[in-house]
């Protein structure tokens, strides 16, 4: 542990980003979320033993999907939602203060491409499971890889809102064959009315948005369908699973300033 970092509540860790030796810093906590293997859309996807969320069903007949799982959203939310307000008596909840997570996607093209592959964003309590892409709904804000129609080849698009605002092209190639890792950070700060994309494999903030939230919010985390010709399998990492380096930690002051 080095000192900018502190052990923090729910099992993470607590980073100073920016100039540490003057006022120009912050303090960004990286708490402990799972993916909710409880919640996860099964006849799309599943949660396996590793923790992974994967774009097939479960090995055999898919699980029930019983009034808590979610029925169009393909995949899944994170087992503990985000207040929007500093305190609360539900103890099932991280408290609000800005935050960090990250997820790293092995993806592999197995015969021509499709549409999308994944998605992560952030929602509010009431528009959970109301699409099969969070990236088409109101009070959503989503990064989607996609094979682009406007730049022929696969992009992470940016959402907010349901409305398409820029493309980070050249993500992946649509080969048969290849395979890589997809790497994307979220920065949200509630109180200070933040949130930002980051994509960890170009070292850059794709986009902030400065929102008033108004509901508990769900971190979601989405894969394609496998009969899109592609497999995937997305971890969630978090706490002190983080491997917080000083270009990371230069790329969430930027997303917060």
């Amino acid at each position: 542990m080095n000192a900018s970092e502190t052990v923090g509540a729910f099992g993470g860790s607590v980073y100073v980003v920016g100039n540490v030796d003057s006022q120009q810093s912050l303090q960004i906590s990286c708490p402990k979320l799972q993916l909710d293997s409880s919640r996860a859309n099964t006849w799309q996807c599943h949660v396996n033993t590793d923790g992974e969320l994967v774009n097939s069903p479960p090995v055999g007949r898919p699980l029930e999907q019983d009034s808590g799982r979610l029925c169009k959203y393909r995949g899944t939310c994170s087992s503990t939602p985000i207040l929007v307000t500093p305190y609360s008596s539900n103890l099932d909840c991280v408290s609000a203060a800005p935050r960090y997570w990250e997820t790293q996607t092995d993806v592999t093209v197995e015969v021509g491409v499709g549409w999308p592959a994944v998605e992560m964003s952030v929602v509010e309590k009431k528009q959970v499971d109301r699409n099969v892409w969070t990236c088409y709904q109101p009070r959503a804000w989503s990064i989607c890889v996609v094979d682009c129609p406007q730049h022929r080849g696969f992009c992470t698009r940016v959402y907010d809102e349901g409305r398409h605002i820029l493309c980070s092209t050249n993500t992946l190639s649509g080969v048969p064959g290849t395979q890589t890792t997809l790497s994307y950070g979220v920065v949200l700060d509630v109180g200070g009315r933040r949130l930002a994309f980051i994509d960890l494999n170009n070292n850059a903030v794709l986009a902030k948005f400065y929102v008033s939230f108004t509901e508990l919010l769900y971190p979601m985390f989405g894969v394609g369908s496998r009969e899109c010709n592609y497999s995937v399998q997305m971890k969630l990492v978090s706490g002190e699973n983080i491997e917080m380096t000083d270009t990371k930690k230069a790329l969430i002051y930027t997303a917060l300033t």
